[in-house]
């Protein structure tokens, strides 16, 4: 393990401690998850575009899977 691994990973823990410890910091976590939710969210149409190149990208390699299962049809 690297020697500066433990002292990141022990402040980032203790930053997250500090903020889920105080009321302003629990309220602020909230809002962001609030905005996150909402309708109006700039992220959700991104997350709709990778989903459906994802479906897109499962479709090829579906069809892929397929095409190599089929019996070769060898010419003579």
């Amino acid at each position: 393990m690297k020697n500066w691994l433990l002292p990141v990973v022990v402040l980032g823990v203790s930053g997250l401690g500090l903020v889920f410890a105080s009321d302003r910091g629990r309220e602020q976590l909230r809002n962001f998850f609030d905005r996150m939710v909402s309708s109006d969210d700039p992220l959700r149409e991104f997350n709709h575009a990778v989903e459906e190149q994802l479906e897109n990208i499962q479709r090829a390699l579906d069809q892929l899977s397929e095409a190599l299962e089929s019996p070769r049809q060898i010419s003579h």
